[in-house]
């Protein structure tokens, strides 16, 4: 198949099944049309509320200031 026939092809497909994208894709010498379709995403599971806790290195302190407040 040639170019011009690949992208021919390619838009043709592309009116007739609005679901996935069609493109035409050169293989070695020939041109091929691949159909790129993508899954919805899945339901979410539920919704973050309120952050995780901050961990040591996330807290405005330098390290020695750290050392300090744990150790005493």
């Amino acid at each position: 198949m040639t170019h011009d026939e690949a992208v021919s092809q390619a838009t043709q497909r592309q009116r007739a099944d609005q679901s996935a994208t069609w493109k035409a894709v050169q293989r070695g010498d020939d041109w091929i049309v691949v159909r790129i379709a993508v899954a919805p995403a899945a339901e979410a599971m539920g919704t973050a509320t309120k952050p995780p806790p901050p961990t040591p290195h996330d807290k405005p302190f330098s390290d020695l200031e750290r050392v300090v407040r744990q150790y005493g």
